[in-house]
């Protein structure tokens, strides 16, 4: 009897044993797969955002947008009001707390809506909202922010559009918004956590899901390759944009 309680035991400790070699052996391919992937993934964004895609630049075009970065995030900053467009139909002041009548420029920029609701700082950033976010799981959102003069202590290109050059851009905008089906309004969201919004900036329903893929300057490129402007192949980051303008 004790000699077969003993090798059951034996037995019983060599299984355990077996298990979890297994467990170690699985999390050590798994752990492999991670790194080449994140590797992998950080030596495409570096090499395709380095190809630049031509523009058509108009140097007596009279359209004057910016881009402009802030962190790891870029932004078109375009006039409130000019002969092709007024941005204040998709972005009314009235949903601003400040209202400012006299603003000139509005920065737009695309996100993933659950980082802009959830955000404010990255100190509020969770463990929740930072696992959704590579993988496109929620929905997405317009920023815009309106301006009275061009911010100085971040870096900003300068960019001058022919009238048609600039009308592609805002197409390409207005078709990122989420607009309603009867009058065609755009959504409004209103943010609810205090320093999401500080006052002349506001936040609409957009389309598209945010990914790793697909982010806030990879929107950004896309919309200079609408408006025929020098962009990236490809790019996740602020910084390959910014690289093909040598900034």
């Amino acid at each position: 009897m004790r000699e077969k309680k003993r090798k059951l035991y034996w037995y019983q400790k060599r299984k355990t044993r077996n298990f979890f070699k297994r467990i170690k052996k699985m999390t050590g391919y798994f752990l492999t797969f991670l790194g080449s992937a994140i590797l992998l993934y950080a030596i495409s964004t570096f090499l395709l955002s380095r190809i630049g895609v031509e523009g058509r630049s108009n140097k007596n075009a009279h359209n004057i947008i910016y881009l402009m970065k802030s962190g790891v995030h870029s932004d078109f900053v375009v006039p409130v009001t000019n002969h092709i467009k007024d941005w204040r139909t998709e972005f009314p002041l009235t949903n601003t707390a400040f209202k400012d009548s006299l603003s000139k420029l509005v920065s737009i920029g695309w996100g993933d809506k659950n980082f802009y609701m959830n955000t404010p700082q990255w100190s509020d950033l969770t463990v929740k909202t930072a696992l959704s976010v590579p993988f496109g799981i929620g929905p997405s959102a317009i920023h815009a922010t309106y301006y009275q003069q061009l911010l100085d202590d971040r870096p900003i290109i300068k960019l001058r559009l022919t009238d048609q050059q600039y009308r592609n851009l805002v197409r390409y905008i207005e078709k990122t918004l989420v607009h309603s089906k009867h009058g065609g309004k755009t959504k409004y969201i209103k943010a609810t956590k205090p320093g999401v919004v500080t006052g002349n900036d506001a936040y609409y329903a957009a389309h598209g899901r945010y990914n790793m893929f697909k982010t806030c300057n990879t929107w950004v490129n896309s919309g200079l390759k609408a408006c025929q402007q020098k962009a990236c192949y490809w790019t996740a980051f602020a910084g390959g944009i910014f690289y093909q303008y040598g900034k």
